[in-house]
């Protein structure tokens, strides 16, 4: 039983890696020469028997301010590396628009993917645009966004014609903050709800039979 598991989970990381690895990075920028180390765990959520059960994608990130209104990071995912996959990606996060008085604001992050595997090197750019609304009496804050993925080859590996070049997923989010500098998040993303997962040996948790898949992250992290 837990060698059918293993492959599963074998399967699953490597068939989703593309859109689903991460939560949200950095979602408010931070402060000039702020600095934040954050880990998270999560993904897409498949049945097991009876039970459901989120794919255990970990991530760390090192972020970076590099004024007050624009924020740097990189990451890397070690799961992803344990199953074969070299992975990580750099980018920055923005204010489009930042209202102190009103409490919200709009972000954009940019952001470049870098994967290998069996000496196959991929770039895939990203963007994420997301908004925030911090609350009135905290330093808490909710976010809702888009996470966009975008694959720039014309052609799959085995040589079909690629007819999928975005992969766009919804997300919500919530973020704690503590008086200490540590900083909790967790995220809900509806996996590039598009995209049809009713085969192979993975059963997704699907909000809309038989598209897209259900992902849960949460994530810590420290600012310094």
């Amino acid at each position: 039983m837990k060698l059918i598991f293993f492959r599963l989970l074998l399967f699953a990381i490597i068939s989703t890696t593309l859109w689903s690895c991460a939560p949200t990075r950095s979602v408010l920028p931070l402060c000039y020469k702020e600095n934040l180390v954050s880990a998270s765990v999560g993904g897409p959520i498949i049945h097991y028997g009876k039970n459901i059960t989120p794919i255990p994608y970990t991530s760390v990130t090192y972020s970076r301010g590099l004024s007050d209104t624009t924020t740097v990071f990189a990451s890397f995912h070690p799961t992803a590396a344990v199953f074969g996959t070299f992975q990580m990606e750099v980018g920055m996060n923005r204010y489009i628009i930042n209202n102190d008085s009103a409490k919200y604001a709009v972000t954009i992050a940019p952001i470049l993917n870098f994967m290998r595997r069996d000496s196959i090197n991929k770039f895939y750019p990203q963007i994420d645009v997301n908004f925030i609304k911090r609350s009135a009496l905290h330093d808490n804050y909710f976010y809702a966004g888009l996470c966009n993925w975008f694959e720039m080859a014309t052609q799959k590996i085995n040589g079909d014609k690629q007819r999928n070049i975005w992969f766009p997923s919804p997300q919500v989010g919530y973020v704690w903050n503590t008086k200490k500098g540590l900083m909790f998040q967790t995220e809900l993303k509806y996996l590039v709800p598009y995209k049809r997962n009713d085969y192979g040996p993975v059963e997704y948790l699907k909000p809309l039979i038989p598209y897209g898949g259900l992902g849960v992250y949460i994530g810590a992290a420290y600012k310094f």
